[in-house]
């Protein structure tokens, strides 16, 4: 039914990325995630080494700068490498590459891209966010509730004589909020629920990193905005009708997989080399159980991620009846949410007293997957699940996934 096999672009791409993040990323991940200031937490020699190797551009097409590799699998393939050497910086570049071709290629106006597209390319270091999530909101982000109907973005857009906004207001929460320079903010206008175009150095905007127990090398900031001033024209376009390609969520899930299989490899490594018992621990029989279901669970949830991604770049198998329509792409995201957590607390119990210490890839891996877990969605992921079984979808689905 799905015939996933990779060609040999996507090969690649898959060895570009795993040869930068042994060779880059790995070595300095775990100093990094040490530093108690978050300024010197951020690889700002990575980030620029890897924008060169085309990591933030690939979903672009030739014509606009990019190496036109704009499908899913791709992306995926990409992300579990890069996430292997370090989740967080595997973020930076995976969910500015999914938003360039969503913003300056299928919504951007020419007069838009002309102004932030050669920014963009020019700059090693331009990442992007999406600023949706508010304090204190009721709209969208109680899954398991229906939204009410007079729920409004609390961050509001005023317009200006001159055509501009203000924009005032706060969010949090957002993934690569604190670097990022371009950000989508979602902001209520008397007319509804609008995408405004914000760059980020922009007067009246403060951002602060929040602090996490995980995944502390990729940020998550708090925004807030004091009549900072969009200039007339910075509306981004809604998603064109019928788009199948939206969102991020399973490149989201290839990230969580990547850093499932980093888990999975220090502790098969570490159980080569310690000693109990006169032979070294894998043969022994309960360890070498553990590492199987900890393979499994990896590989099962690879699978899955293959198939959400063939699904997204092949709407037509569904349209003509070839490929049953599931929800595939939340099967992914909740499943390795849940497997890589569990994963990476088997490694560490394998890693004995020593998994506990930090310093020790497990005890960062750990902390990761439970940051991971959280962000990934797991819980509204399975909701999702039961309401596209159930055939109808809530009115909460315009803000969600579509950036």
């Amino acid at each position: 039914m799905f015939d996933i096999r990779l060609s040999d672009e996507q090969r690649a791409y898959r060895d570009l990325a795993r040869e930068f993040a042994e060779n880059e990323i790995k070595p300095v991940a775990l100093e990094l995630d040490k530093k108690s200031n978050w300024e010197d937490r951020i690889p700002w020699e990575v980030l620029k080494k890897g924008s060169k190797l085309g990591f933030r551009t690939f979903a672009l097409s030739e014509e606009n700068g990019g190496a036109g590799a704009s499908d899913h699998l791709t992306a995926c393939l990409i992300a579990e490498e890069l996430a292997a050497g370090d989740i967080g910086t595997a973020y930076y570049y995976m969910l500015t590459a999914r938003r360039a071709r969503d913003w300056f290629e299928l919504r951007m106006t020419p007069e838009q891209r002309a102004y932030f597209l050669p920014k963009f390319l020019n700059d090693d270091l331009y990442f992007t966010t999406v600023a949706i999530h508010e304090p204190d909101t009721d709209l969208g982000f109680d899954y398991f509730t229906e939204t009410p109907e007079a729920a409004r973005f609390k961050t509001r857009a005023v317009e200006q004589p001159d055509g501009s906004w203000l924009l005032n207001g706060a969010k949090n929460f957002q993934t690569v909020g604190y670097l990022a320079k371009l950000l989508v903010v979602m902001a209520q206008t008397p007319a509804g629920a609008r995408a405004f175009l914000v760059e980020g150095d922009s007067p009246g905007m403060v951002r602060h990193p929040m602090s996490k127990i995980g995944r502390r090398i990729g940020d998550n900031a708090e925004i807030f905005f004091d009549n900072v001033r969009v200039p007339k024209g910075f509306i981004l376009a809604p998603n064109p009708p019928g788009r199948t390609d939206i969102g991020t969520h399973v490149t989201i899930a290839a990230i969580t997989l990547g850093l499932g299989r980093a888990a999975l490899e220090e502790t098969i490594k570490y159980t080569q080399e310690r000693v109990s018992g006169g032979k070294p621990v894998i043969q022994h029989q309960a360890v070498g159980l553990y590492i199987a279901d900890m393979a499994m669970n990896l590989e099962a949830a690879r699978r899955l991620i293959w198939t959400a991604a063939w699904a997204k770049d092949h709407p037509e198998a569904f349209a003509d009846g070839t490929v049953e329509a599931k929800p595939y792409e939340m099967m992914a995201t909740a499943f390795t949410g849940t497997a890589v957590q569990r994963l990476t607390e088997q490694g560490m119990e394998l890693f004995g007293g020593m998994g506990v210490v930090q310093g020790m890839p497990i005890e960062k891996y750990v902390r990761d997957a439970l940051v991971q877990k959280h962000i990934s969605f797991v819980f509204p992921s399975r909701y999702k699940i039961t309401e596209a079984l159930a055939g109808y979808k809530r009115k909460v689905a315009p803000f969600l996934g579509n950036t």
